[in-house]
């Protein structure tokens, strides 16, 4: 028999849940299913997170790359349970490393191995083109990753490392309550989704990106702490501050400007679908009670170039300029490598 750690219990459809465990003596990840190769009922199935198993099972390569973990177990005894709450990020993180499990900290990017890849909804997923041997890893991440329900009541999580306005989508996935957020320092289950495509699509087969669950939650107050309390040098232009009534504004503001960023992107693929069925129906027009609509085709318009016209004309621009009165505002950016970036005006 095996010794097995269960470190995620997710969600699937029909009451299913999906085991992960880590077999400590063997050294591999491991995802746990019947004799049969089935999924167990959530009411009936005993594994629970955290619990030590001794499992007798053998692999089966029944599903195609890169679901290689899945295990028929034919026989199991529980024989203990990990001290959770005395266990460091580092601890387990470490512990993994000598396993050979894998393991990445930093950017969610260098995940199974970097293969991940973007959809236009910002969705992360591996392709058939460049397929890891594995669907499962750990992470510890950089950023904080941020809680929300989407428009479908699911919730899921953004990570933002500044490379894109409003971050990445992460579907959640486990079984247990997630929490509100996920502090950066975290110890984190990922995994990939079986082989996928909307039946409506041309697109290819795709495993997309799923957070199983977060295992041991980091503590970034700490490391806050330690950069707020340092002294800064001298010549510090713009030091920063301790002002912690702003951390309640902080954390609504980047719920919002998620919930921004889902409704744009709702609203961009309706005006997309309208468009086209005007194109396929060859409208003009379409009016309702509430709204009407009118078609445009493509063309190519003249716009004055304001930037141009004042730095080659500037004394002709200043002659019509004419003083306006501004009410008080404030200006906020999503700091960047001690550098920033507009995010949004805020009227004060």
């Amino acid at each position: 028999m095996a010794k097995v750690i269960i470190v995620s219990r997710t969600r699937m459809a029909g009451d299913k849940v999906c085991v992960g465990g880590v077999d400590i003596d063997n050294r591999i990840s491991l995802r746990l299913l019947t004799a049969r190769g089935t999924h167990e009922n959530a009411s009936e199935c005993p594994y629970q997170i955290w619990d030590i198993w001794d499992i007798d099972y053998y692999l089966t390569r029944e599903r195609p790359t890169p679901h290689t973990e899945d295990a028929k177990v034919t026989r199991r005894a529980k024989v203990d349970r990990v001290d959770a709450l005395n266990m460091s990020v580092n601890r387990f993180a470490d512990s993994l490393e000598s396993l050979n499990i894998p393991l990445f900290r930093g950017s969610l990017f260098s995940v199974f191995d970097g293969k991940l890849k973007l959809t236009d909804m910002d969705k992360m997923y591996i392709s058939k083109k460049d397929v890891p041997t594995y669907s499962t890893c750990f992470w510890i991440n950089d950023k904080r990753l941020l809680g929300y329900t989407n428009d479908r009541g699911r919730w899921q999580y953004r990570y933002n490392d500044m490379s894109n306005r409003y971050g990445y989508t992460i579907s959640y996935v486990g079984s247990a309550e997630p929490p509100a957020d996920i502090e950066a320092g975290s110890l984190i289950r990922l995994s990939l989704a079986h082989w996928w495509k909307p039946t409506d699509s041309n697109d290819e087969e795709r495993c997309y990106l799923q957070l199983s669950g977060c295992l041991i939650q980091g503590n970034i107050k700490e490391d806050r702490t330690s950069v707020i309390d340092a002294t800064p040098p001298a010549d510090t232009a713009n030091p920063i501050q301790n002002d912690d009534w702003f951390d309640s504004y902080e954390h609504e503001l980047d719920k919002l400007l998620i919930e921004k960023t889902n409704l744009e992107e709702r609203i961009k693929m309706l005006r997309s679908s309208i468009l086209q069925q005007m194109e396929e129906h060859h409208l003009d027009k379409i009016a309702s009670a509430k709204y009407q609509v009118n078609y445009s085709p493509a063309k190519t318009t003249m716009q004055f170039d304001r930037k141009t016209f004042k730095k080659e004309n500037e004394d002709l621009y200043s002659f019509y300029c004419v003083p306006i009165q501004k009410e008080a505002s404030i200006v906020i950016r999503k700091a960047k490598n001690n550098s920033e970036t507009e995010d949004e005006n805020m009227e004060k």
